[in-house]
């Protein structure tokens, strides 16, 4: 998926709402459906993008 092209406050947004969702998915005991198995994979996904983002606006932190 390409997540280079979206704006920094909408991925945080939809990062915050991926994992709001894994967790309702865990309390639910929905956790082994293949939903969120691919939720907990593009929750990683969203994760490395911001990552990927504060270390090239940061360039004295490398290694978050």
């Amino acid at each position: 998926m390409e997540l280079d092209a979206v704006p920094r406050k909408k991925l945080n947004e939809i990062e915050i709402t991926v994992t709001s969702l894994i967790a309702m998915m865990r309390k639910a005991k929905l956790h082994e459906e293949p939903l969120a198995k691919s939720l907990v994979q593009f929750e990683k996904e969203l994760g490395e993008v911001r990552r990927k983002r504060f270390e090239e606006s940061t360039p004295e932190y490398r290694g978050y």
